[in-house]
Order: C-alpha cells, then sequence, then structure tokens
C-alpha cells in the first residue's frame, strides 16, 4: 500500500513545475521547468547550510569572547600577582621587624622562627604561590591557590599575635618599671644606713630596715613610684607615716612626717607628694624613715636610689619612663 503511495508521490515529484520571474523594469521574462523533487532538495539543503553557518558563527563568537575574557582575567591576575607580591614583602619585613624587637626586649622568639622553624610561612610556601600566580589560567588549581591564600592569612594572624604579645609585654615592663621605686623620696643626707646598727635612744644593736634622711622640718617627701597610698596616719615608733602600695610585689613606708598630704586611698605617682619631713614618732630629730618592701621582705632602699639626686633615674625604669613618658 505504502508502496504505491511512495511511487506515486515520486512520479509527481518528477513532474516539472514552471518558476516565472516577472521583472518590472521592462527587461524580459524568465521561466523555468524545475522538478518539484530538485526544488525540496535545494530547501532542505539551503536549510541546513543556514543551521551549519549559525553553529559556525557561534562557535567562532563564543571563542573570540572566550579569548577576551582570558585576557581580562590574564590582566586581573597580573594585578592580583603584584599585589600579593607587595603583600609577601610587607609580611617577611614585619617578621624580620617581630623578630628584632624580640631580641633587642631579650623576649622569648615565641611565634617568630627562622628559616626551618615550627610556625609561619615557609619560602618554599612563597614560592609555590608565585608560581602558581604566573602560570597559566588553565594550569591554576583552586585548592593550591586557596591553600597558598589560607597560609598567608594564617601568618598575618600570627604577625598580629606576636605584635600583640609584644604591645602586652612591653606594658608589662612600663607598668613594672613605674611600679620599682626608683628616685629620691626627698633631699637630705643620710644620717642613718640599713642593717643593723646601735639604736640612738635604746643604745642597743638593732635591725634598722630602713634608711634615716635628715633634713629641715617640712621638706617635702615624695612617691619614689607609682601606686595607691594604703596607710596615711600614726603608727607604733613610725608617727605620723604612709605606706604605698605599687604592685608587682614593690610597696614603700614613710616615716616620721609632721604632715601627711596624700590621704588614705589616694593614686599617687612618682614624684608626687605625699607628705612633709617631721620628727613624730621615736625620733631624735627632723628625717625621713624610708623603708622598700619587695614581696613582703624589707630590702635595701639603696639599690632603688639613683646616684646623683633625686631626678635621675639609673635604671630601667628611667629607660621605660622615657619611652612611655607621654603615656
Amino acid at each position: 500500500m505504502w508502496l504505491r503511495a511512495l511511487a506515486r508521490f515520486l512520479r509527481n515529484a518528477a513532474k516539472p513545475v514552471s518558476v516565472f520571474i516577472i521583472p518590472h523594469n521592462g527587461m524580459p521574462s524568465l521561466r523555468f521547468n524545475l522538478p518539484v523533487l530538485f526544488l525540496l532538495a535545494l530547501g532542505v539543503s539551503w536549510t541546513g547550510l543556514t543551521i551549519w553557518a549559525g553553529y559556525m558563527a557561534g562557535t567562532n563568537f563564543d571563542y573570540y569572547v572566550t579569548k577576551a575574557d582570558n585576557k581580562i582575567l590574564r590582566a586581573k591576575m597580573a594585578h592580583i600577582s603584584t599585589q600579593v607580591e607587595q603583600g609577601l614583602a610587607y609580611l617577611e619585613m614585619t617578621k624580620r621587624t617581630d623578630s628584632q624587637l624580640r631580641k633587642v626586649l631579650g623576649m622569648n622568639p615565641g611565634l617568630i622562627s627562622d628559616e626551618g622553624g615550627v610556625g609561619g610561612v615557609q619560602n618554599s610556601d612563597l614560592e609555590a604561590f608565585r608560581s602558581q600566580l604566573n602560570a597559566k589560567a588553565v594550569e591554576i588549581k583552586e585548592t593550591a591557590l586557596k591553600n597558598s591564600l589560607v597560609s598567608m592569612k594564617d601568618e598575618s594572624t600570627r604577625r598580629l599575635s606576636s605584635y600583640s604579645e609584644i604591645t602586652i609585654f612591653l606594658t608589662d615592663r612600663h607598668n613594672g618599671a613605674r611600679a620599682t621605686p626608683a628616685v629620691w623620696p626627698t633631699e637630705g643626707n643620710i644620717s642613718s644606713s640599713y642593717g643593723y646598727r646601735i639604736h640612738p635612744l635604746r643604745m642597743t644593736t638593732e635591725y634598722h630596715s630602713g634608711i634615716d634622711i635628715a633634713n629641715e622640718a617640712g621638706t617635702r617627701i615624695y612617691a619614689t613610684a607609682d601606686g595607691v597610698v594604703r596607710h596615711a596616719g600614726w603608727a607604733q615608733g613610725y608617727g605620723m607615716c604612709a605606706v604605698v602600695d605599687h604592685g608587682f610585689g614593690y610597696s614603700t613606708l614613710y616615716g616620721h612626717m609632721s604632715e601627711i598630704v596624700a590621704p588614705e586611698g589616694t593614686p599617687v605617682k612618682r614624684g608626687q607628694l605625699i607628705g612633709r619631713m617631721g620628727s613624730t614618732g621615736t625620733s631624735t630629730g627632723n628625717h625621713l624613715h624610708y623603708e622598700v618592701w619587695v614581696g613582703g621582705l624589707p630590702q635595701s632602699p639603696m639599690k632603688y636610689l639613683p646616684v646623683g639626686g633625686k631626678t635621675q633615674t639609673g635604671n630601667i625604669a628611667g629607660l621605660f619612663d622615657g619611652i612611655f613618658g607621654g603615656l
């Protein structure tokens, strides 16, 4: 059945069809007798050619777009590479500065390590990262690039943590220096030294837990370090006296005063007026009895008195006062 239908279709398709071309400019008309089968084949061929041409044009367009995108990507990667190179340079500079600071301050190396040490981005890691940035786009491994960036971030975090540690260390040293007795408490002459002596009233050998500095009544008396006045008033034997707690295990006592200027509980700074010299309590004349206690035990105040007078500080406190003088 279908064979007869196909045969009829082919016979009809083989018959010619007249195609007229009638121009409107006076030229003669044209007539073409073409089989229907030919026209069908021509239409199919034209359709296929059109589809193929569109496919090829789209493919080439995508190629050029991708090529342009790759150029833009390479330009961006070059910019990122430059920025990262600068970041690496700063990171290395901060690492060296950190190490130098710790050496100057006598700190433990801590987070800082030399090549081959523990912690930090090694030169091999940095070289691997640079090679990733300089590779072709298709050769860049996302995982390796991400790991390199994570390593850089971790190294930056270490640097910040290390500088925070240095800051805390300096602050602690500064506060410790400010808490260390470092100036003369008053002006005058030492009339009795630290240690065993003959008591001027009882005429017996006794332990003298401080030094006596003699001068005229009313001579100014100063705190020798930062602290808080824990006692300000009368004490047996010491007369009118003040005890200043400096923290870090340091405390100082100022005895036989005629007047206490800084009440109990008052924060004081080194060199601040706290009282005036007198002869109260067990005393044979106007003088200041000055004691230095460290960790609950009396120490020789002479170890904390700079040579040359009250205004000079020949120890670590003077060094940190110079550094942190504006704080």
